[in-house]
């Protein structure tokens, strides 16, 4: 008879339900660790310890004892994903922004978050590994992959977009949907243009249709011909006149002449000096040296 097990004390709830698992498919064959390390190829310890909920185990242990057991390998594989997805949050302190779904991503910013929100939740795979899921060499090299992981760049080229897609394992079926919003983040940022699919449209059509008539229904009307209606931070419902007054240019005033300016010296006529001669010159004193 085996021994008992001991109680799994972890917070994580993903790698408690790993443990779980692969305690009742040991349970399911009767084997002992000793007979299970002999079809696994792993030792007796390693197996043991990777139900007792401690950290995580490598994926080819877990591979291996489902294996072992006759059990599921892509069950294995998705509780494994699971386990250390909760394990590298918890790392950061449990904290982070949601990342947005393929469909709603627009910039580099929500793409960033979603490719590093990849890589995590395809249990942050080894660099070489991610190289060698990519296919041709070079397509994705690790440090390139290092550097997509970490926020610090983006992938240059949709064929190497879809070799991060192969190397984080996304399903072909969601594949599409990734493309398009590499596509909207690249044409947002070189023409800061948004692109919203015919779905996203009839939405906005329809909440735009809901608050006009809440509006409506409110303050009895949207706007005035002349009008523009805004809603403030605060909630409340304001209407701008759109009527602008447009300054008149001022008339130039002429001046005759024998007007002066209030602050400039009248200007000589062409030809003219500049200043006034006598009409009287006096004759030279005859005593006088020069």
């Amino acid at each position: 008879m085996c021994r008992p097990e001991k109680p799994i004390t972890t917070r994580n709830k993903a790698l408690r339900e790993l443990a779980e698992w692969l305690r009742e498919q040991r349970e399911r064959t009767r084997q002992g660790y000793r007979a299970l390390s002999v079809r696994a190829g792993c030792h007796a310890t390693t197996l043991q310890r990777a139900t007792s909920g401690a950290s995580v185990p490598k994926l080819q242990t877990v591979l291996n004892y489902a294996r072992a057991c006759d059990a599921s390998p892509e069950e294995a594989r998705r509780l494994w994903r699971q386990a250390r997805y909760e394990e590298v949050r918890m790392a950061r302190g449990g904290r982070g922004l949601s990342v947005p779904r393929p469909e709603l991503i627009r910039d580099f910013v929500d793409l960033s978050a979603a490719l590093q929100d990849l890589y995590e939740k395809a249990g942050s795979p080894a660099l070489r590994t991610m190289e060698q899921r990519a296919g041709n060499f070079g397509v994705l090299p690790r440090s390139t992959a290092h550097r997509i992981v970490t926020k610090q760049a983006m992938p240059h080229s949709l064929q190497q977009f879809q070799a991060y897609l192969r190397a984080c394992e996304v399903p072909e079926t969601d594949r599409p949907d990734w493309e398009a919003a590499w596509t909207r983040a690249w044409r947002h940022e070189k023409h800061g243009e948004f692109v919203l699919t015919a779905k996203e449209r009839e939405g906005v059509w329809e909440s735009a249709r809901i608050l006009r008539e809440g509006i409506q229904q409110t303050y009895g009307s949207v706007a005035e011909p002349d009008e523009e209606a805004t809603i403030t931070r605060d909630g409340s419902f304001r209407r701008y006149s759109t009527v602008k007054y447009v300054a008149q240019p001022r008339r130039a005033q002429r001046r005759g002449p024998g007007r002066e300016s209030r602050h400039l010296p009248e200007r000589p006529v062409q030809g003219q000096l500049s200043f006034n001669v006598a009409e009287h010159v006096p004759e030279p004193d005859p005593d006088a040296l020069f």
